[in-house]
């Protein structure tokens, strides 16, 4: 019998090559194996594909690119970036050390492609990027990891049996991407190849699922197995929290309570951080998807600005490690932040 969610390789698996002269050691790799029910459960992907490139940010500019938020960033490198991104796919570069350790920024693929070589193209404008306020150089001396982005033609393939489509919308197994007011639903056409949005003829297949958003899956067709593998994130995970309702998650194959997620309050920069009160509308929260009652689950913060509870119960949930990646859950912000920080927790 499989457990939900189980990690079954990795956290531990790092193999090390020592040779006369030098030695090199692997980034951890680990599975998530999770059994999705038939019907509504959630997920987030916090295992990274294998990695374009790792190396050492050498200087990033601004691109004289007009009317755009770009950067040119170079590493110390032998290989050319642009030599291991596939036309048209999704990447970001993630930061691995320094001071903005954590920070994801979307990748112009094409604009690298056409670039001077060993250039790398970054669009600072995208949703997907987790600052846009870089200064020259500042990235300079920074590790930082090219990474493949999950898209929805990943997500399929990552279950067996494999999902069933339909071209009636209410038949196929679909994937909700929830915003601040609504879920968007994409579903599995009858050539089990084309993704599509209720009222649109656009292929989604290539529409990328953030490392810092969880989404909710619809299985009709039946219970499925879920295999979701790759490297495990060795540096700290950087969340851009905008004021209002979002989807989230924790960048991390591991489960977390609220307080190892960072909600707590900040006293020193009190407008950037989590607010708290003893009223539950007027305080920060968190939703956490509850698949077998169907139905979300709400937490908030207390005015103490670190307690924890849910409506009508006086039990702390600080603790709770309730922020898993087998679940889908939502944040409740007044404030926004563009510095939320999660550790690594192990």
């Amino acid at each position: 019998m499989r457990l939900p969610a189980q990690i079954v390789a990795a956290l531990l698996l790092s193999v090390s090559w020592v040779g006369a002269a030098n030695s090199a050691t692997s980034k951890p790799v680990g599975i998530i194996n999770a059994d999705v029910p038939s019907g509504l459960s959630g997920f987030s992907f916090p295992l990274i594909e294998k990695e374009v490139l790792s190396s050492t940010i050498a200087m990033n500019d601004a691109a004289n690119v007009a009317g755009r938020n770009l950067q040119y960033i170079v590493f110390i490198s032998a290989t050319p970036p642009a030599e291991g991104l596939t036309a048209g796919g999704k990447y970001y570069l993630e930061i691995t050390s320094g001071p903005r350790e954590g920070d994801r920024f979307e990748i112009d693929q094409a604009l690298t492609a056409t670039a001077t070589p060993g250039v790398l193209v970054i669009d600072l404008a995208s949703a997907h990027s987790t600052f846009n306020g870089l200064t020259k150089d500042l990235l300079m001396g920074a590790t930082a990891s090219i990474r493949p982005h999950v898209t929805l033609a990943k997500v399929q393939a990552m279950f067996d049996p494999p999902l069933v489509g339909n071209n009636n919308l209410s038949l196929a197994d679909s994937l909700l991407v929830f915003n601040a007011t609504s879920a968007i639903t994409y579903y599995l056409r009858g050539d089990g190849v084309t993704w599509r949005k209720a009222g649109t003829t656009t292929d989604f297949s290539s529409m990328v699922i953030p490392p810092d958003q969880g989404v909710m899956l619809q299985l009709r067709s039946g219970a499925k197995a879920l295999t979701h593998q790759g490297v495990v994130r060795g540096n700290a995970f950087r969340i851009n929290f905008k004021p209002g309702l979002q989807p989230s998650a924790t960048g991390f194959p591991a489960s977390l309570s609220p307080v190892e997620f960072g909600a707590i309050a900040n006293p020193v920069i009190p407008q950037a951080g989590w607010i708290g009160s003893n009223v539950q509308s007027q305080a920060d929260g968190l939703m956490v998807f509850d698949q077998t009652k169907g139905s979300f689950t709400s937490y908030y913060l207390r005015s103490d600005g670190i307690t924890w509870r849910t409506s009508g119960s006086v039990s702390d949930q600080s603790g709770t490690k309730m922020l898993r990646p087998d679940s889908f859950f939502m944040v409740k912000r007044q404030n926004a932040d563009d510095q939320m920080l999660i550790p690594k927790p192990y």
